[in-house]
C-alpha cells in the first residue's frame, strides 16, 4: 500500500518545486502546516490491570495489541478542533486544527490562521487527495502518487493508519513478533529481525503514553487524556523527529467520536476565480 507520510524538510522541496511550475513561492508558514497536519492524533488501550513492575507475558502483549486493533476497529467517525504548534529549528509555527474523518478512511483537514485567516482545506482517501490553498487561490488535485502525497508529512503510514491516528487510535505496525524487554513497554519486530515500533504504557492505568518508531527517528508522546464512552483518548500530542529537530505539538479543545458526518463534508471543489492545478495531468 503507497504510503502517505513522510519528512517537512521533503514537503518543503515539494511545494518549491509546485512553485517553479506553476506559482510564487508559499511561506514558511503555508509548507510547515501542510508538512504537519496529518501525522497528529494517537490512542491508548482501555483500563486493565497492571503488572507489578514486571515485562508484559506473552498473553498480556498478545491481548493488549489485540485490544489496540480492536479500538481502531470502534471508531466509525471522529471530529476534533484544537491548536497546532509546529516547531524546526528556531522557527515556530502556530495554527488552529479542525480534523474531520468518516469511514470508509475519509479525511478532512482545515487550517486557520490564529486570528481567524482560512489557509488550507484538505481532503483525502484512498484515491483522491485535494488540496484548497485559500491564501493564494490555488486548488490542487488528484491521485496520491500524482500528488505526491507522501511529501506532505512526516512519517511513513498507509491511509488506513493515518485514519486510525487522526481518530486517536494507535496503529499497529506490521510485525512477525513482539515481546516485552522491559516494564510497560512492547516491541515488534519486522522478518528482519529489526525493531518497526515500540509501545509504552503508563504503569497503573495502561493508557499508552508513547509510540516509538526507530527506523524513522520518530516519537509521539500522549498526554491530557480524557474518557468517553468509547474510552480514552489523548488531548494532548507531542510529536519528535530528532535528526529534522522538528516538533509538532496538538492540543484539542474538543474531540468528538461517533457522530454523523454528512458525506459531502468530505466534498472539495475550488470556489470562483480559484486556479485549478490538476497534477496528474501535468505528469507531476
Amino acid at each position: 500500500m503507497r504510503s502517505i507520510l513522510l519528512t517537512a524538510k521533503g514537503a518543503i522541496r515539494y511545494l518549491l518545486s509546485l512553485h517553479v511550475l506553476y506559482c510564487r513561492p508559499w511561506s514558511l508558514l503555508s509548507s510547515c502546516l501542510v508538512v504537519s497536519c496529518l501525522a497528529v492524533i494517537w490512542g491508548c488501550a482501555t483500563l486493565v490491570p497492571a503488572p507489578s513492575g514486571e515485562p508484559f507475558s506473552q498473553n498480556d502483549i498478545a491481548g493488549l495489541i489485540s485490544l489496540l486493533r480492536e479500538q481502531g476497529e470502534e471508531i466509525v467517525s471522529f471530529q476534533g478542533l484544537g491548536d497546532l504548534s509546529f516547531k524546526e529549528g528556531a522557527e515556530e509555527i502556530e495554527a488552529k486544527l479542525l480534523a474531520i474523518g468518516a469511514r470508509p478512511f475519509k479525511m478532512r483537514l482545515e487550517l486557520t490562521h490564529p486570528w481567524g485567516k482560512p489557509l488550507f482545506h484538505i481532503v483525502a482517501d484512498k484515491r483522491h487527495v485535494s488540496v484548497l490553498s485559500l491564501a493564494d487561490k490555488k486548488f490542487f488535485r488528484g491521485p496520491p502518487e500524482a500528488l505526491e502525497v507522501k511529501y506532505f508529512f512526516m512519517f511513513e503510514a498507509d491511509i488506513d493508519s493515518a485514519w486510525k491516528m487522526l481518530s486517536g487510535r494507535v496503529p499497529i505496525r506490521p510485525h512477525v513478533r513482539a515481546v516485552s524487554l522491559r516494564p510497560y513497554e512492547i516491541t515488534l519486530y519486522d522478518s528482519q529481525d529489526q525493531i518497526v515500533e515500540v509501545i509504552s504504557f503508563s504503569p497503573g492505568s495502561l493508557l499508552v503514553r508513547s509510540v516509538s518508531f526507530p527506523k524513522k527517528n520518530l516519537c509521539i508522546m500522549l498526554s491530557e487524556f480524557s474518557k468517553t464512552d468509547t474510552g480514552f483518548y489523548p488531548l494532548g500530542i507531542t510529536i519528535v523527529k530528532g535528526q529534522e529537530d522538528q516538533l509538532l505539538e496538538i492540543r484539542y479543545k474538543t474531540f468528538s467520536m461517533n457522530k454523523a458526518i454528512p458525506d459531502e463534508v468530505f466534498h472539495l471543489n475550488p470556489p470562483p476565480n480559484f486556479e485549478i492545478i490538476d497534477l496528474k495531468d501535468r505528469g507531476i
